[in-house]
């Protein structure tokens, strides 16, 4: 990695802007108010959309010499001009996370960052060059991480294996196990809802409150460590979601769906057997029961993948450090 104070010498304090959306210090997860906070502790200047005015936010990123805008696609549309008239040194760049779309105007939107940007860094690069074509930017891949407090003190209070998360219909791995495995094997935590999304006024989902305090934010890791072991998957979209960091960090074995994170979490030297455990829809039930008698059998197996990932995930993938793999990549578009 780049030494980040070395990289950051040809570059003033407010010369950094970072724009996001108002929410994301209230979101069910965490991850992405962390990396915001560890920028800003770097030297960024953080603009909250709708906690500031427009005009002051556009006079600052006028001033600039790099602008990150992330998540911003509503912005980028309300003031198309005058973002597209910025001083030619400036240095454009674009944070996206989810990039599958169900509309027009929503693919639109995302396009319209994509072409104004110098860079892009994308939690999912692969499938935003599957489904953006057009887009030739410059693509940097930033893979989700696991906020700080999911730290791996293990407090069993179960020996089953935990299924968490959304099983609307583009889960149907989850569905499929929340369907077939035995209640005596697998724990399934209804997901609270997502309340809202930061930046996309057109997203109506709503939490439920009571739920969402119980399993939000801090409670989720405190959920995860109760667990030996937690099945997660990809979506139909193949996404390596946070969860699989968020698990490894707590000290929690991943079983995966294999088909959809087995080659992205290979991409990152997380290997079958050494850092996580694979299955599929034809072999959940048995390895599922599997690993629950490893575990209450205490079989060295389980601590020694569960140690060995967490210790990859502090290693490399911390909302701390991606912060800085951030900071790095933003401030070489200055000297590039």
């Amino acid at each position: 990695m780049v030494d980040v104070m070395e990289s950051s010498d040809d570059v003033a304090t407010g010369d950094l802007v970072l724009c996001v959306p108002m929410g994301w210090d209230t979101y069910i997860s965490r991850e992405f108010h962390e990396i915001h906070r560890n920028l800003v502790a770097l030297g960024w200047k953080l603009m909250v959309v709708g906690a500031v005015e427009e005009e002051q936010l556009l006079e600052s990123i006028h001033r600039a010499r790099v602008v990150l805008l992330w998540e911003c696609y509503e912005l980028l549309e309300r003031h198309a001009e005058p973002f597209a008239a910025l001083p030619h040194g400036v240095r454009r760049i674009v944070f996206c996370d989810d990039v599958h779309y169900f509309s027009a105007h929503r693919r639109a939107q995302r396009q319209r960052a994509f072409d104004w940007a110098d860079l892009i860094l994308a939690t999912y690069p692969e499938k935003l060059v599957d489904w953006f074509p057009e887009t030739k930017r410059n693509i940097k891949w930033v893979p989700h991480a696991a906020a700080s407090y999911f730290t791996p003190i293990f407090a069993p209070a179960s020996d089953r294996i935990l299924l968490s998360g959304s099983r609307a219909w583009p889960y149907p791995f989850r569905q499929f196990c929340a369907a077939k495995l035995s209640p005596e094997v697998c724990h399934v935590v209804d997901h609270p809802g997502y309340p809202g999304y930061p930046g996309d006024k057109a997203n109506q989902m709503r939490a439920d409150t009571k739920a969402l305090a119980a399993v939000g934010g801090e409670r989720y890791a405190s959920l995860l460590r109760r667990h030996p072991a937690m099945l997660v998957c990809g979506s139909i979209f193949n996404y390596l979601v946070a969860k699989v960091f968020e698990g490894m960090a707590a000290g929690c074995l991943i079983v995966a769906d294999r088909s959809s994170l087995g080659l992205r979490l290979a991409a990152l030297g997380f290997h079958e057997n050494e850092h996580y455990l694979g299955t599929d829809i034809f072999h959940a039930m048995e390895d599922c029961a599997a690993v629950q008698r490893s575990f209450s059998s205490s079989d060295k197996c389980w601590s020694v993948i569960t140690e060995r990932a967490a210790q990859k995930v502090a290693a490399h993938h911390t909302t701390a450090i991606r912060a800085s793999e951030i900071h790095t990549l933003c401030v070489d578009e200055v000297r590039n």
